[in-house]
């Protein structure tokens, strides 16, 4: 199901603990992070209220995921190493 950008978004900000979001944004960064032997992609989204952490685990690569793209995310706010992230949401590369 494709997702629809501008509908139901989350602020970045105001994302909660077990909290269902959309988060609509640019990629600041993206770093392979290794998670109990796992390799995990993490990058960081945001947008004009603050950013969270993305994680896809299994992952060291994942083509389009790259500094300055915008993305659409959509998942369960998890805690990921004390911060909030959204663990393998369903993602949308959008254009520029």
């Amino acid at each position: 199901v494709p997702l629809h950008p501008s509908s139901g978004v989350t602020p970045c900000a105001n994302a909660q603990w077990r909290q269902l979001v959309k988060v609509v944004g640019t990629i600041h960064s993206v770093r392979v992070q290794p998670l109990g032997g796992v390799p995990s992609l993490e990058c960081m989204v945001v947008d004009d209220t603050g950013g969270i952490v993305v994680v896809f685990l299994g992952r060291r690569r994942i083509a389009g995921i790259e500094p300055g793209a915008r993305i659409a995310v959509e998942g369960r706010v998890a805690d990921h190493h004390g911060r909030f992230a959204v663990l393998n949401p369903v993602y949308q590369l959008l254009g520029n």
